[in-house]
């Protein structure tokens, strides 16, 4: 009988996608590198290994995909249509169902920010937030109308449209001080500054409401990890990348032992934060919401680490896979085991990484004005880099380093692949994915660069917004956003589309 148990469980294995995720996943490093140095540009290679490539564990996803299809043959593809078909038409009702949220923060608690707006201004921020349901809804607008507080502003918003004030009995003044403090630990970096977090938190609260599995599935002590998790994603990020801080041996990578040596900090910093009573937004969960909760938010955070970038990829096919083949064979289930199943910390993980590089499927016109401040960011470091007589990093030579060139390498070789997943997941977006990622490749970065640079480019908010991008290549230190509305004066209206905070000095420079 034992034996007989044994052939059974056995053969439920062999039949499992437990053994298909095994398969997938064993001796891919190579095939990677191969693939990888298929462009037969060197600069471009090591710009991807070195950043975005762990040195022990990277997985071909094409090779992933192309097993998952021997495995599930053309029962797979049938499942795979019918469940896309299925997500797009529930999608639809989510959607509905997001748009009824309309309940902005602006009607109860805008006295909370502190913002100082006429009627005209705070007519406008109004009008801006009630797109908040697109997905390419440009955060930069929210700078200029809230006292440069994006994040706190976004994060109120959110939290009211998901109504997570009164399903978790979080009082609105807590609420703004938790994210008022958030944003006031962000350091005015060109980039990893809290425009950047308030754009993460938007883009996985885009991600949640547009895909049907996590609309359904995550529940209010969710949403809640979710938001908290983009939005501290970054907190009191330094401006330079893990690589330079094991690099010059400091004070983090010591701390942390080299290992995801700012993702920890972050996450530490957070809960450090709320040590605070005043803004400890974890307060109102209980022991066990809150262990569920940090569990989450910490690794969600530790995710964000680039080096773990086709990991997320290889892992997240490979649980898509076991999804279908479980649908098809239900029976498969009990042999999958949950380690292989798309379970709510897995999805959230991923669409933070998915939203922490989502520049480049946004909007081109969107998408343009990240590209300047965090290809300034790139070459402030390998400012630093340089003056250390360190080697520079690539593609962070000012000096001799192509833009387009970076671009177009990170969405072929890093964007295309994960949001082809990710796509697959959220059919909802696949199409506007796809679109934008068409036009941001086939755009010139180059010479859009050197036009924001050298003022010739004139009829975009880019040269207003960036006018001291000359002042950057003299290598004069750090930026800092500015651009304040004025309280009472005349009431000069500011268009919906622009994006007006410049580019300016900073008074100090990031530490190290």
């Amino acid at each position: 009988f034992q034996e007989y148990k044994g052939v059974k469980v056995l053969r439920s294995f062999l039949k499992s996608p437990a053994l298909a995720v095994m398969l997938a996943r064993k001796n891919v490093q190579e095939d990677l590198r191969k693939q990888v140095q298929a462009t037969d540009d060197e600069e471009i290679n090591e710009y991807i290994i070195g950043h975005y490539a762990s040195s022990n564990s990277i997985h071909d996803v094409s090779l992933i995909r192309e097993r998952a299809r021997t495995k599930f043959g053309n029962a797979l593809a049938k499942l795979k249509g019918k469940f896309l078909l299925s997500q797009l038409l529930a999608g639809k009702k989510k959607e509905q169902d997001m748009r009824q949220r309309t309940a902005s923060f602006m009607a109860t608690s805008a006295h909370l920010t502190h913002l100082k707006l006429n009627q005209q201004a705070k007519a406008q921020l109004e009008t801006i937030l009630s797109k908040m349901g697109d997905f390419n809804f440009d955060v930069w607008q929210l700078v200029p109308l809230t006292n440069h507080q994006p994040l706190l502003v976004c994060g109120m918003e959110l939290f009211k449209r998901w109504e997570l004030d009164t399903r978790l009995n979080i009082k609105d003044d807590l609420i703004a001080r938790f994210f008022s403090a958030l944003e006031s630990g962000y350091k005015k970096n060109p980039y990893h500054n809290s425009v950047h977090g308030a754009d993460v938190m938007y883009t996985v609260n885009a991600f949640i409401a547009k895909s049907t599995t996590m609309h359904d599935e995550l529940d209010a002590t969710d949403l809640f990890a979710a938001l908290v998790a983009a939005a501290a994603h970054d907190y009191k990020h330094d401006g330079v990348n893990n690589a330079f801080h094991i690099n010059t041996g400091s004070d983090l990578a010591l701390r942390y032992n080299d290992i995801s040596v700012l993702e920890s900090m972050h996450a530490a910093e957070l809960y450090a934060m709320c040590k605070d009573e005043k803004k400890n937004i974890f307060s109102v969960l209980d022991k066990g919401q809150f262990k569920e909760v940090r569990k989450i938010i910490t690794t969600s955070i530790l995710g964000t680490d680039m080096t773990k970038h086709f990991n997320h990829i290889a892992d997240f096919e490979s649980r898509l896979a076991a999804e279908r083949a479980i649908a098809l064979n239900p029976e498969a289930a009990s042999a999958s085991g949950s380690e292989q199943r798309l379970e709510k910390g897995i999805m959230i993980e991923m669409a933070l990484h998915c939203a922490d590089i989502s520049n480049p499927v946004k909007d081109l016109a969107i998408y343009k004005k990240w590209v300047i401040v965090v290809m300034t960011e790139f070459y402030q470091q390998g400012d630093k880099e340089r003056d250390l007589d360190m080697p520079i990093s690539p593609m962070f030579d000012r000096n001799n380093s192509s833009v387009s060139k970076t671009q177009t390498g990170f969405i072929e070789f890093i964007i295309k692949p994960i949001y082809r997943v990710w796509g697959e997941f959220i059919p909802n977006l696949k199409e506007t994915f796809d679109n934008n990622l068409a036009q941001g490749k086939a755009f010139d970065w180059d010479g859009y660069y050197t036009g924001v640079k050298d003022g010739t480019i004139k009829d975009t908010h880019e040269h207003e917004q960036f006018a001291s991008v000359n002042s950057i290549d003299e290598h004069e230190g750090d930026l800092m956003l500015e651009g304040e509305v004025e309280e009472g004066g005349d009431d000069k209206e500011i268009p919906e589309s622009d994006v007006p905070p410049k580019m300016m000095e900073s008074q100090s420079t990031p530490s190290i």
